[in-house]
């Protein structure tokens, strides 16, 4: 199968691997046969060319990947940006992941032997995630360090987008702790996903503040799938095709 994925997508972007933490070794990497892949809507990287470059990349290494679509994780954005309530938020992040779907669905059909499609509402509903949720939410109270290092990612994340003209439609207060909440979700999940063997998170960008930090052993207290969890940040470069 690899031969004939080398021969068919001749001329996608290249896809490399920038950083791993913990900081081991790419053999040791890939002696996981398992990994997850999560997708965030507002990136145009996982869209064309570049998704299809990062699936090939993806089966070639691992046997089984498991996409998770952030589209119930949007109704964050949507409190935020456009001021709507919960129920509306809801309706708006599903329309996107539907609306993904459908323009990117085929990417992932041709991968289905070993590419498993998930949406992020059905991840919030596990024992693992509502365990983690707890931990994490009890130590955001007790624990000031990782309090902080959530708020400095919040803040991070806002000036982001004020950088791009997105303003959000509530005041300061309100807009940095829904984005708390939002990365307090994001990471629970990711605890979850980890504690039910998918352990080898990959993502084409650098990772959250507070998750270096967690991987370099800073908090205790911190849920166990979290502990175990290794990040990927890949490269796609489309200047530089295979």
């Amino acid at each position: 199968m690899t031969s004939a994925l080398n021969s068919e997508n001749i001329g996608l972007p290249s896809v490399s691997i920038v950083k791993i933490l913990p900081n081991i070794s790419q053999q040791q990497l890939f002696h996981h046969k398992r990994c997850y892949l999560g997708i965030s809507l507002d990136n145009p990287v996982f869209e064309g060319e570049t998704l299809e470059a990062l699936l090939v990349w993806v089966v070639q290494r691992f046997e089984h990947c498991l996409v998770v679509i952030g589209d119930h994780l949007c109704r964050f954005n949507e409190l935020l940006f456009r001021g709507c309530d919960q129920s509306q938020a809801a309706d708006a992040a599903r329309m996107l992941g539907d609306a993904f779907l459908l323009r990117s669905g085929g990417s992932f059909q041709r991968f289905s032997d070993s590419v498993q499609l998930t949406r992020w509402k059905e991840h919030l509903h596990s024992p693992q995630f509502i365990r983690s949720r707890s931990v994490l939410d009890k130590l955001f109270v007790s624990d000031s360090e990782f309090s902080s290092s959530i708020r400095k990612d919040a803040l991070a994340f806002l000036k982001r987008q004020n950088k791009h003209g997105r303003i959000p439609a509530i005041d300061t207060d309100q807009s940095l702790k829904l984005s708390c909440e939002y990365l307090i979700e994001e990471i629970a999940v990711f605890s979850a996903l980890s504690e039910r063997g998918w352990q080898v998170e990959l993502y084409p960008g650098p990772e959250l503040r507070v998750l270096t930090e967690i991987a370099k052993g800073k908090y205790s207290g911190i849920p166990t799938g979290l502990r175990q969890r290794i990040s990927v940040e890949l490269k796609i470069d489309a200047n530089n095709p295979h």
